[in-house]
């Protein structure tokens, strides 16, 4: 008599143990990003507008996600507890299949205020290079759709292999695109530093070129590692935890670009104000024979208004400076 061969199934570590342990890291991500938020709204309420309501939308989408998520994971760890197989091949559960949608959509969400940013920033220096972001952006938008339509294919977690080409395509962009937009915002800032002459504007244009770069490459290092683990272990949810893990990042990079962007700038604007010229300009009218009169005229700089707080907008403050100055 022979004995039939229990199908081989991925390890409980490899499939529901890292699931656990992607949500415990969003977990934490999650709180950063509550934290970002809280900074944020405290130190620029009159933000730009786009701003303003794109933090609230990505606090309400990640709230979401992070929801989702955990609604899961209780169901696959506490619901089907002793029921691996049956975890496994059944049907996946409805709030699975929404938080890897939701995650599509703020990867590419975040991309397009990043690239709304970089066109803003475009049109002061080449016509040309913004059009890369504008064609990055369609592309990512593209294969959004796409995931959108495919996270609904699969029947239950084991057949996650059946879009594997989508997952591919999507990933590949996510990768390129991030650093797309971080090599053009180098690009950008290294261009506004080098019409500036005020030292601490250009250490905080430094800053900000070195907060771009290192956000873009964590997010596209997190999409990579995705990649891999699904190319190595396809059989594994090890890349689902991945995802747990990847929109809070972002969102977290954004905010944390927005934060830093608005200390920036208060400190460069006061430090490049105090160093250049005193709290009051002093005006001492000459005669038309060239003599100085004893009348000053004084013009306090109280009444000079804040600049933007941009990037572009630090350049607009370097060239005030100059201005008075000459």
């Amino acid at each position: 008599m022979t004995s039939l061969a229990s199908p081989t199934l991925p390890s409980l570590r490899a499939t529901f143990g890292a699931l656990f342990i992607g949500a415990t890291i969003a977990a934490v991500l999650f709180g950063i990003m509550n934290l970002q938020v809280l900074v944020y709204y405290k130190r620029y309420p009159n933000d730009w507008s786009l701003y303003l309501y794109s933090v609230a939308l990505f606090w309400v989408l990640d709230s979401i996600h992070f929801a989702l998520g955990t609604h899961a994971l209780y169901y696959y760890l506490i619901d089907m507890y002793g029921n691996f197989l049956g975890a496994l091949v059944e049907n996946a559960i409805w709030s699975m299949r929404l938080q890897l949608l939701l995650k599509v959509w703020i990867i590419v969400f975040v991309q397009g205020i990043y690239a709304i940013r970089l066109w803003k920033l475009g049109r002061h220096f080449h016509k040309l290079l913004p059009w890369f972001v504008f064609i990055a952006m369609a592309v990512s938008f593209g294969t959004g759709i796409l995931m959108s339509y495919e996270t609904y294919i699969p029947q239950n977690l084991v057949t996650v292999f059946t879009i594997r080409i989508s997952i591919y395509i999507f990933y590949s962009v996510a990768i390129t695109t991030d650093l797309i937009i971080a090599l053009m915002m180098c690009y950008y800032l290294h261009e506004s530093r080098a019409v500036i002459h005020l030292p601490s504007t250009a250490h905080k244009l430094l800053g900000l070129m070195q907060l771009a770069l290192v956000s873009g490459l964590a997010t596209s290092a997190c999409s990579l590692f995705a990649l891999f683990t699904y190319l190595a272990w396809s059989d594994t949810l090890i890349f689902v935890a991945i995802d747990f893990i990847l929109p809070k990042l972002y969102i977290n990079s954004l905010l944390a670009m927005l934060n830093y962007r608005q200390q920036s700038s208060k400190t460069s604007a006061s430090e490049c104000i105090a160093h250049s010229i005193s709290e009051d300009l002093h005006f001492a009218p000459t005669s038309p024979e060239g003599q100085t009169t004893d009348m000053n005229n004084t013009l306090p700089l109280s009444g000079i208004q804040d600049v933007h707080s941009s990037a572009d907008s630090i350049t607009s403050k370097g060239t005030v400076v100059l201005q008075l100055r000459g």
